[in-house]
């Protein structure tokens, strides 16, 4: 069940990548990433709202409540950075330097908190690690004078961030469903529309910019639930290990669609990322 809810994650969590690159490039603003981050976090407050009666938390502590605020905000923080990252570099470089990072912290982390790891689990997370540098391995240029080094920058930047709020949603309690995950949604857009308004950051958006940033939102919102739900039930390293390949689904949209190259150590990577799920899941 927790290899089923990570996977899921993941997949939600690549496309909504892809999307949220799709949308600033249709905008052609950076400026209006924090707007478009906005829309989307509003429109998975209505998604995580409505999915709360298929798992009502049987207790949800105070300390789950903090929890999820901690989460919340550094997802707040996280979006706006990993929308510029996707919308103004290449996405076969960013996405995976992203789940890398927010692979790194939790696995790091995990064990001082107690995780326990199979053999099994511990070879799936070392096998993990170098396929996630492998799919990062791309000879993608920037076109538009935004830097290459900067995109990847704030692609690890929220890719840290991404992985503590994994830590974070570890710390609440199964018994509290997906209370955190609607918490930290609720958060995230909170702290957003107040430095969207203090720093006057909001724009029009563009119509054109909708579609996808309204997909955006709906499945950044599933892969928070399900990843919470992942995240209380098994070890935050393998979690985020799984979590860690959402890459896959991102660069084949960016190859099918947008016709960015996919690389032979790419490729590679791709096969070992599913080799550790098969590890994962005998483990």
């Amino acid at each position: 069940m927790v290899l089923s809810f990570a996977i899921a994650s993941a997949i939600s969590l690549g496309i909504a990548d892809y999307l949220a690159g799709v949308t600033l490039r249709k905008d052609g603003r950076t400026s209006s990433a924090i707007t478009y981050t906005l829309i989307s976090l509003l429109l998975g407050v209505v998604v995580v709202v409505a999915a709360i009666p298929l798992a009502r938390p049987e207790e949800f502590t105070r300390a789950d409540f903090w929890w999820a605020v901690a989460a919340g905000v550094v997802v707040g923080l996280a979006m706006p950075l990993l929308m510029i990252g996707m919308g103004r570099g290449p996405i076969a470089i960013v996405a995976p330097v992203l789940a890398l990072v927010s692979m790194a912290v939790p696995a790091i982390v995990g064990p001082l908190l107690g995780d326990s790891l199979s053999r099994l689990e511990l070879i799936g997370l070392l096998v993990a690690f170098p396929a996630a540098v492998l799919v990062a391995t791309s000879n993608h240029t920037s076109k538009d004078g935004f830097s290459t080094l900067q995109a990847v920058a704030m692609g690890a930047l929220a890719g840290g961030l991404l992985g503590c709020a994994g830590i974070f949603f570890g710390q609440t309690s199964p018994d509290s469903g997906i209370a955190p995950g609607v918490v930290s949604q609720v958060t995230a857009t909170v702290l957003l529309l107040t430095v969207a308004l203090a720093s006057g950051q909001l724009v029009r958006p563009k119509k054109e910019a909708l579609m996808p940033d309204v997909a955006v939102g709906v499945l950044t919102a599933l892969a928070v639930l399900l990843s919470v739900l992942a995240y209380q039930l098994g070890p935050v390293a393998i979690v985020a290990a799984v979590i860690a390949l959402a890459p896959g689904p991102t660069i084949l949209l960016a190859w099918l669609v947008t016709k960015e190259q996919i690389s032979p150590l790419q490729l590679v990577g791709f096969a070992l990322g599913a080799a550790s799920v098969v590890l994962f899941a005998l483990g």
